[in-house]
């Protein structure tokens, strides 16, 4: 009963973690990573290909870390990327009823109570919210106010409802849809860009299963969300504000010139800067030399100008510049690998999250983070094993 109960515990505590403290996020992987081993070793599988997927990040590390293995970034990196093999050690070695009955579930229950708190702060602050979201601002957010992230975490929420049988068919989609809503609400891009990938997505992929569950009625049950989401517009300020201010924003690009209170502003510049540093032959600086090498190309592209942001906001020009063409290919392998083995394993939303994840890699370095790995990971692994041991069963 006990070994049932620590795995279900160890996992509010990292939910937990996630939304308040980060410490606590990676104390309680590292005894969630124990914790599996001593339990759960005879069930390992090192032939697993999630396993030896999970392992890659790690390989990979190694080609940007020679260049200054002492460094404090490299060190950084390397307990980010850790969370891979760590995390899929304990879902490996976890009963798959306590992934179905439980983790999901806490999960989702974890989604519905953080989205209380910007739609709360928003009832009680409505007024200077609007104004907050017509200055390229948005609500509140647990997770160190990371609202990128949080719609990520919603997104893969809403996703866990439309493909995880842990409810009754009526309920989970009705809690879809809430869910849905929410996310257009709170107005970040990011998670705008994946419910609606997810929206097309889904019923391309599982069109006869869909249809089954609606009577016959899929295709109306789809236009009826998209007109929903379309009509957003005219429901919610926020999200008026927010496409109000994204196009007075791109207006006020001029080449040559930043404003450091411009949030599309500020990215176009950044990758501008790191795409200016690799054509010029600044690549492979390794981990730590990124963020010298980025101010130093800034500088040069923006009349000496400095800026705060040691990162490229793309993941690909990050793995570019820190070690190279050939580990951003390799890099591009390993990141869209899990869309062939859902093809494979006919698990859509295998296929649907690893998408969803690298649409976020397009603006951020979403798995530089302990966030963004950890939000990348879990629903990726949850599907991946699912899938294995379901092909496993027939």
């Amino acid at each position: 009963m006990l070994k049932k109960q620590i795995p279900i515990f160890l996992f509010v505590l990292l939910l937990a973690g996630m939304f308040w403290s980060r410490a606590l996020m990676s104390l309680t992987q590292g005894a969630w990573c124990m914790f599996a081993i001593a339990i759960g070793w005879k069930q390992l599988s090192w032939k697993n290909p999630l396993f030896i997927w999970s392992l890659a990040p790690m390989a990979l590390w190694l080609l940007g870390a020679y260049q200054g293995p002492m460094s404090q970034a490299n060190g950084d990196l390397a307990l980010t990327w850790a969370m891979y093999p760590a995390t899929v050690l304990v879902v490996q070695t976890t009963s798959a009823e306590i992934r179905q009955n439980h983790w999901i579930k806490i999960w989702l229950a974890a989604a519905f109570v953080g989205a209380a708190y910007p739609i709360g702060y928003f009832l009680t602050h409505a007024f200077s919210a609007v104004q907050d979201y017509g200055q390229g601002k948005s609500l509140p957010t647990f997770m160190d106010t990371d609202h990128v992230r949080f719609s990520i975490f919603l997104c893969a929420s809403f996703l866990l409802l439309l493909t995880q049988p842990i409810l009754q068919k009526k309920i989970r989609f009705f809690l879809a849809a809430v869910l849905a809503i929410i996310i257009v609400f709170l107005s970040v891009r990011t998670g705008w860009a994946i419910l609606i990938l997810t929206l097309f997505l889904y019923p391309l992929l599982e069109w006869k299963q869909l249809q089954a569950i609606t009577k016959n009625k899929a295709g109306y049950l789809i236009f009826i969300v998209l007109t929903l989401m379309t009509s957003a517009y005219f429901l919610f300020p926020t999200v008026q504000q927010k496409i109000a201010y994204s196009i007075w924003e791109w207006k006020q690009f001029q080449p040559g010139q930043y404003n450091p209170t411009y949030s599309d502003g500020t990215r176009r510049a950044i990758n501008w800067a790191a795409w200016q540093a690799i054509q010029e032959g600044h690549s492979n600086a390794g981990w730590a030399g990124i963020p010298a090498t980025l101010s130093q190309s800034f500088t040069q592209l923006f009349n000496g100008q400095s800026t705060e942001f040691g990162w490229p906001f793309n993941q690909w020009l990050f793995w570019w510049m820190g070690a190279g063409w050939w580990t951003m290919i390799l890099f591009s392998g390993w990141l869209l690998y899990p869309i062939w083995q859902g093809i494979k394993l006919k698990e859509p939303g295998l296929v649907i999250w690893t998408i969803a994840i690298a649409i976020s890699c397009l603006i951020e370095t979403t798995l530089n983070y302990q966030f963004g790995a950890f939000l990348h990971l879990f629903p990726l692994a949850l599907y991946w094993q699912q899938a294995m041991e379901h092909r496993a069963s027939e």
